[in-house]
């Protein structure tokens, strides 16, 4: 069996609160579309952040639908997806009973029963953004062990965990924050969040790990538990990065190959670095966005203009 592996989207996010990312996210998902036809999955993950804010723009829901209708109703292919901490949980989950029925499964909010979807002999387990205080309010027989987040991600797995079914691989569709993960300027909310952090042993007993948070493409534990990193890049600071969506692939029983597939952005995000002369000598029209550092030692007048000119 084949899935695909994505997080963090953020449909409408826009550049410095102005402009519309709509086109280059458009044109990214068109690749993934294009991917899951040719690998001919059997799923997709998509562990959260869907959405950039909790009350979602029109134009991101226009394209949300959009891609939710071209993978479920035109590929035929099933989507796995959990709400992020910048997805509103209750929003999303509108209608979910009903939307299973095109392929479109959603775990908008934690619940006290395991949130599964059997797809052949592999069970996908949804778990969607937590807290400590919602783990309390789900279980409130064990509110009283939770004093961290590390506490409520134990027991909600621990649940998940005595649910397994012999013979069954297990995927876990996730969005956390993980001890010693790589961040980006973009990861703004795990940056003041470090409080949310968790150890990969939380999630040991699963055959795989779909996780979303963290936008840079990472393994945690080596063929078990993986960021897919974000759908394009949101920051310079992810400039060297290569976004890539993450290939399951289970040939055999037990034997799981993974494998990164590029994505590749109409238009990039550069930084070039130089004297300004220079850098207006061998600089060619591009469509990029590109940050500019200039290394000259005087401040030059209307640097900025003769950039963009």
């Amino acid at each position: 069996m084949k899935f695909l592996h994505t997080s963090d989207w953020h449909l409408g996010m826009t550049w410095r609160g102005g402009i519309s990312y709509r086109k280059d996210q458009e044109f990214m998902i068109r690749q993934i579309c294009r991917i899951a036809a040719e690998e001919q999955v059997d799923g997709i993950l998509l562990a959260g952040d869907i959405f950039d804010k909790s009350i979602a723009s029109q134009e991101a829901l226009e394209l949300y639908d959009e891609a939710m209708t071209e993978i479920c109703n035109g590929l035929r292919i099933p989507v796995y997806l959990i709400a992020g901490n910048h997805d509103g949980a209750q929003r999303i989950a509108q209608c979910s009973a009903l939307l299973e029925k095109s392929g479109l499964y959603i775990a908008g909010a934690l619940t006290g029963k395991p949130q599964k979807v059997r797809n052949g002999d592999v069970d996908i387990y949804l778990l969607p953004w937590i807290s400590t205080d919602k783990v309390r309010s789900v279980f409130p027989e064990q509110a009283e062990k939770v004093l961290s987040m590390e506490d409520a991600y134990r027991i909600v797995l621990d649940r998940y965990r005595a649910d397994f079914t012999p013979g069954q691989k297990n995927i876990l569709v996730a969005h956390a924050f993980i001890v010693n993960a790589q961040t980006s300027e973009s990861d703004r909310a795990a940056e003041v969040g470090r409080a949310t952090m968790v150890s990969a042993s939380v999630f040991e007993g699963f055959d795989y790990v779909a996780l979303g948070h963290i936008h840079k493409p990472q393994w945690v534990k080596s063929g078990k538990i993986r960021y897919s990193g974000s759908l394009m890049k949101y920051s310079f600071s992810e400039s060297l990065q290569n976004k890539s969506v993450t290939l399951l692939d289970w040939k055999a029983k037990d034997d799981l190959t993974v494998t990164t597939i590029p994505l590749q952005p109409e238009q990039d995000m550069r930084v070039i670095q130089g004297k300004l002369e220079d850098l207006l000598e061998h600089a060619e029209p591009s469509e990029d966005w590109i940050r500019a550092e200039l290394t000259d030692k005087e401040l030059i007048p209307y640097a900025l203009e003769r950039l963009r000119m």
